[in-house]
């Protein structure tokens, strides 16, 4: 049996960190594969928590930019919360692998494309906080895709949160 999110049918786990686990899944309304975000934290206790989590998602869906991971959705069932992004099939930390390194011409394209994520972000008063190889994605055809913006600070607004909680990687 298939399992299901909502109207997303889940086809594999891709990813799983401090925030949430990743899956590869199919939107069969639209026919397309997406990437799911399935968020850690339980909401049903947070209000607080919930609508600095909605606001983020948002905030992140607003940021449409070549080099920024597309939002396509944004939803809460139970105690259950998720978002639903462009799937994106690799990360650079997969990319550089045991210390080999790579050309530098492909690390100064690299690092454009990431800076170019970040000023579109900027310039909206976005700020990522989690920038780390996991969360810049590659397609296919080798272009950058910055991922996970809002989460961080969805996670500082929460009544969960301590003054002294490290937000993001450390």
């Amino acid at each position: 049996m298939q399992q299901r999110l909502g109207r997303y049918e889940l086809l594999e786990r891709i990813a799983c960190g401090g925030q949430g686990t990743v899956w590869r899944a199919r939107d069969p309304n639209l026919d397309r594969i997406v990437a799911i975000k399935v968020l850690n934290q339980s909401v049903a206790d947070d209000p607080g928590y919930l609508d600095a989590l909605r606001r983020e998602a948002r905030l992140a869906a607003g940021l449409v930019h070549q080099n920024i991971t597309a939002v396509h959705d944004f939803q809460i069932e139970g105690e259950t919360a998720y978002i639903v992004m462009e799937y994106v099939p690799d990360t650079l930390s997969n990319y550089i692998q045991d210390g080999r390194p790579i050309a530098y011409q492909r690390a100064v394209e690299i690092a454009i494309q990431i800076c170019r994520a970040l000023a579109h972000a900027h310039a909206r008063e976005v700020i990522h906080r989690d920038i780390k190889l996991q969360n810049i994605l590659l397609t296919e055809d080798g272009n950058v895709k910055v991922s996970d913006f809002g989460i961080a600070r969805a996670l500082a607004s929460s009544t969960r949160s301590s003054a002294t909680s490290t937000m993001g990687t450390p």
